[in-house]
């Protein structure tokens, strides 16, 4: 209650109304929410066995993103990498903590849906596929390549720190931050948490090649690091034969028929490395946040019916980033 005294208003009592989901929203607003999540499943995820509020999985606890605090975000990142060489089945899967644009919070239900994980990698589109979301793509590079692009992210932004912080999976490096600018990488290490990790060469002298597997959206940074650096760090991605890759649909892994709204459209493409593929297929693309949602599902469960529980154990929580002290 207010009441007015000789021109001054005066608060003589008031009463604090709870707003939460108890109070019906507007239904004329929630019916035109309704009608955009039925564009967006139809869009964007039903060509790939998804709707927009699908639940997936069920997290234990809040997973953050957060780039300041690398140990904090380190659960999602190897979430999100794990899945990405689990789509590909490449050596390497590769992203930056700033491609994460969101983490996976518990909330009262714990469930996570379609939407929720969508939100953690939205950024970007595909190479023959303009839906939301970056495209998978899969080059091959040396051990000292894979140290120049380790070395070009380790180079904190102070504008955005933390945003390049490379995450691996399939990986894992070592490296001493007081070494010189582009120099702070002493080792690189092959292999994971269940088969243990070797030692490769880093200094140029084996030319094996490694495949690696990261969203576009990263892709397109990491072929500019030479003009980037002035060519103080060098890579070129190249295909399993070590020929540099010419176009980007190249780079793509999966092939699958599909819907004539994925095929790439005319004039865009070079057509050489295109012919290379069946004429019956269409170049599919498997999305970033299509790898970690079909990664969420695979997770094993105690009982059929069930969702699967993210994990957050010592295997998930692996440290891949080894900072020298």
């Amino acid at each position: 209650m207010i009441t007015l005294d000789g021109g001054k208003l005066i608060v003589e009592s008031y009463r604090l109304h709870p707003i939460d989901d108890t109070i019906a929203g507007d239904r004329a607003i929630e019916n035109q929410i309704d009608k955009f999540k039925k564009i967006v499943t139809e869009v964007v995820f039903a060509s790939r066995g998804y709707s927009i509020d699908q639940p997936l999985a069920v997290a234990p606890q809040d997973i953050p993103n957060t780039f300041t605090d690398i140990a904090a975000s380190t659960l999602l990142a190897n979430l999100c990498t794990d899945a990405f060489r689990s789509a590909t089945k490449a050596d390497i899967g590769f992203t930056a903590n700033g491609l994460m644009r969101a983490g996976l919070t518990r909330g009262k239900s714990h469930v996570q849906t379609v939407y929720d994980v969508f939100a953690v990698a939205p950024l970007g589109a595909g190479v023959v596929d303009a839906t939301a979301g970056s495209a998978l793509v899969t080059g091959y590079f040396t051990g000292q390549e894979l140290k120049h692009l380790l070395e070009f992210l380790l180079v904190d932004n102070p504008a955005q720190p933390g945003q390049f912080f490379p995450r691996t999976s399939g990986m894992r490096f070592r490296y001493d931050p007081l070494r010189p600018q582009f120099d702070v990488v002493t080792a690189i290490e092959m292999g994971d948490f269940d088969r243990g990790y070797h030692t490769i060469d880093i200094t140029g002298k084996d030319t094996r090649l490694y495949s690696l597997t990261c969203p576009l959206y990263f892709a397109v940074i990491a072929v500019a690091i030479p003009k980037y650096t002035k060519g103080k760090l060098t890579l070129v991605p190249k295909n399993k034969e070590g020929q540099p890759l010419k176009s980007k649909v190249e780079a793509l892994t999966e092939l699958a028929s599909e819907t004539p709204d994925l095929l790439p459209p005319a004039g865009v493409i070079d057509r050489e490395s295109f012919a290379t593929l069946p004429e019956k297929f269409a170049a599919r693309e498997i999305k970033e946040w299509q790898a970690i949602m079909d990664h969420l599902r695979a997770l094993p469960v105690k009982t059929a019916g069930e969702l699967p529980v993210i994990p957050v154990d010592d295997r998930a929580a692996e440290v891949r980033a080894i900072k020298a002290t």
